[in-house]
């Protein structure tokens, strides 16, 4: 019997023009509270609230952010099959061609809305750099675990979410239109403020990138961005912590200061906390695969680009992210088991190679050695660091989510589509489930033996994060020195989430006796993980 599809459920009647703040957070510098339409700071949104209650949202099964610097906290849980979370199909988005209208206003850093203000004032420019680690890190060989300082004690506070908001359909401007409202927005923005910060940063990434040759999927994903940022910049002002913006598309961007907000594959395919689940697995693929940058010469593979570079901020260059890249991999399996369509199955095997390709050539997949290992061993890399030592980036949270996506997706190639509900583009009720394609058969194959592969460089990696007290978050971590990036209380916890998930597709590789091994550690703290 197929699996079970999904019901359905409408979107609600006030979805495009809510924003969801999380669990009602309150973010300090003034983004705590939300305003629409001419409302002020204190009364707009109990009004709006009063007159059209938030939708219900099924939670979702979210995965943290790729790539997240030092300091930030994962979006908790872990993989899911993404069919479970895809109930309906918003409407479709529409394009404008003219700048975008006002839109909600937020308060801004000095807790004012743009209706309050005559002129932006200008703001401190913040730093350009990361801090410097107050121990400079030993001279090691690279591949060891030496450490230049004792581990830093994690923050042991509940994770709270950042707020999120949701751009409406039919209001955002085209390339272009974007272009002219980020300049004029730059202009008006006060010298040194946060919003020309913010802003220069991504003309000066359109000016870069987006040149005669440049891959169409980097063109697709830098203008997404900027019709995103043009619509938000259009009437706000940079917000004062990292939030979530979904588009009309269900893509979701993840604001950083100094770059705006820019593409995040792994929280749009992971459905960030249910924050895109009125998109069913096949329709959120669309728009991604117009993002998938083809690599190789041949069209051997395909990568999905982030274009910070998290320890260097002022920084512009493409980049990979093997989360991101196994993420893609498992929602074009589904996609492709629940349609059919080879497409989705040759898209994943690209993805597929785009991971396996080395970091220095262009993919995720980094040779690592620690002592006493006989050969270096695959790592996927949660963000990936061309000509730095192997272990940078090397997330143990990332290399686990990427193993178990690889699974899913292995498992879900294998088996033959689902009958689509009707038959593409004619409306007719489809007879008889299409059968197994072999270019997926192909991927599934690959996708089992990078998992195979990456599940025994953690059973012997696992040790060297193990701190007898805690686990670390990664043994090289940009901005920290090596081996000293204690995990914080959610991200250990996530650990042992993740490890349990995995013991169950590889019970003999020991996974089930760290995990436990490592919820010890938080019961003798007197700790209590997050739910999950």
């Amino acid at each position: 019997m197929p699996p079970r599809r999904p019901d359905r459920r409408p979107p609600h009647p006030a979805a495009g023009l809510l924003l969801l703040l999380g669990a009602t957070v309150a973010v300090g510098g003034g983004l705590g509270s939300l305003v629409l339409g001419g409302g002020d700071a204190t009364g707009g949104t109990s009004a709006l609230l009063a007159a059209a209650p938030p939708p219900v949202v099924t939670p979702a099964v979210p995965l943290p952010v790729a790539g997240a610097e030092p300091g930030d906290t994962p979006q908790d849980a872990a993989p899911a099959p993404l069919e479970e979370t895809a109930p309906a199909t918003a409407p479709a988005a529409t394009t404008a061609t003219a700048p975008p209208p006002p839109g909600p206003e937020l308060p801004g850093r000095d807790g004012t809305t743009p209706s309050q203000r005559p002129a932006p004032e200008p703001e401190p420019a913040p730093a350009t750099t990361a801090p410097a680690p107050e121990t400079p890190p030993a001279a090691t060989t690279p591949g060891t675990t030496t450490t230049a300082a004792p581990p830093e004690s994690p923050p042991l506070t509940p994770y709270v979410p950042p707020p999120t908001a949701v751009i409406p359909a039919g209001v955002l401007p085209d390339a272009a239109g974007a272009r002219g409202v980020l300049r004029a927005q730059r202009a008006a923005a006060g010298t040194g403020s946060q919003e020309a910060a913010d802003i220069t940063w991504l003309l000066e990434l359109d000016r870069r990138y987006v040149t005669a040759g440049a891959p169409d999927g980097r063109r697709a994903t830098i203008a997404r961005a900027l019709r995103a940022n043009a619509w938000w910049y259009a009437s706000r002002r940079s917000p004062a912590r990292r939030v979530i913006l979904r588009d009309p598309d269900g893509m979701i961007l993840t604001y950083r200061e100094g770059h705006g907000f820019m593409m995040n594959p792994v929280a749009t395919t992971g459905r960030w906390r249910g924050l895109n689940d009125d998109r069913t697995p096949e329709e959120l693929a669309e728009p991604l695969l117009q993002m998938g940058v083809l690599r190789g010469g041949g069209d051997t593979s395909m990568v999905w680009e982030y274009y910070d570079v998290p320890a260097d901020p002022p920084a512009i260059r493409p980049g990979v992210s093997g989360m991101a890249q196994s993420r893609l991999v498992e929602l074009l399996s589904t996609a492709y088991r629940r349609t059919g369509r080879t497409r989705f199955a040759e898209a994943a095997a690209l993805a597929l190679e785009g991971l396996a390709r080395s970091v220095d050539g262009g993919g995720a997949t980094s040779m690592v050695r620690l002592d006493g290992w006989d050969a270096a061993h695959p790592w996927y890399v949660e963000r990936a660091y061309p000509g730095e030592d192997p272990w940078t980036g090397a997330a143990l949270n990332g290399f686990m989510v990427t193993l178990l996506s690889l699974r899913n997706a292995g498992n879900r190639l294998t088996q033959a589509p689902e009958a689509p509900e009707a038959a593409v583009g004619t409306g007719t009720a489809a007879a008889t489930p299409p059968p197994p394609d072999p270019v997926a058969g192909r991927a599934a194959r690959r996708a089992r033996q990078l998992a195979d592969r990456g599940a025994e460089t953690l059973r012997d990696a696992l040790p060297a994060h193990d701190l007898g007290d805690w686990s670390l978050y990664g043994l090289l971590t940009p901005g920290r020195p090596r081996g000293t990036y204690r995990a914080d209380l959610n991200y250990h916890c996530y650990h042992v989430f993740l490890l349990r998930a995995l013991a169950r597709s590889y019970p003999d590789l020991g996974f089930a006796a760290t995990a436990d091994r490592w919820q010890g550690y938080v019961d003798a703290r007197g700790l209590e993980c997050p739910p999950r």
